[in-house]
């Protein structure tokens, strides 16, 4: 019972002062987020370009791999956006 009570008072602050390195955290996570926007920009092209031509070539297999390519680049895009919003949201529920 009593080790219940003291996992029951662990309390989790959030903050980056002090941390040695933050701003390096704060940079890769920054460029994290920039190489995910290139991968999505470049999956939403190259799905949309292989969707084009797969489906005028009337081949309807590869057009629904561009199609899912496609829609896979904006979800990823839209996640990478909304990602720290969600995490910051998810937080701020659980307090």
């Amino acid at each position: 019972m009593s080790l219940l009570v003291v996992v029951a008072q662990v309390t989790v602050n959030p903050t980056l002062e002090g941390l040695p390195g933050e701003q390096v955290a704060q940079q890769l996570l920054d460029w994290l987020g920039q190489v995910a926007l290139w991968a999505s920009l470049a999956s939403l092209l190259v799905g949309a370009a292989v969707w084009g031509l797969a489906q005028q070539a009337g081949n309807g297999y590869q057009a629904g791999r561009g199609r899912t390519f496609a829609i896979g680049g904006a979800v990823g895009a839209l996640l990478t956006g909304l990602a720290p919003q969600i995490v910051n949201l998810l937080f701020a529920a659980s307090r």
